[in-house]
């Protein structure tokens, strides 16, 4: 079980493409995450529909925030891990 409270007092530093510096928590990072993971699930079956996103007149927010608080935690467990692999990669010296 991972400790949310600690994921959500825990603060990253985030670089835009622009240059600018954004500070979030991983929890609320977490929380982007799935947001975006659920648009592109909704995207790729509009797709499999054959639908088009722009003609369809609807909203499903209940739906899409039960995708958000079901998904964070497993998404926390992902970004921890990533993280840790992304500082290892970024300190780490060239064996030989």
């Amino acid at each position: 079980m991972i400790d949310i409270d600690k994921h959500k007092k825990t603060k990253l530093e985030l670089t835009t493409q622009k240059g600018s510096k954004i500070v979030m928590s991983e929890y609320e990072i977490s929380r982007w995450a799935c947001l975006i993971e659920a648009i592109d699930i909704i995207d790729k079956k509009c797709d499999q529909l054959g639908v088009r996103a722009n003609d369809i007149k609807w909203e499903k927010p209940i739906a899409i925030q039960k995708y958000i608080d079901v998904r964070t935690e497993s998404m926390l467990f992902e970004i921890e891990s990533e993280m840790k692999q992304e500082k290892v990669c970024t300190t780490s010296r060239v064996q030989r």
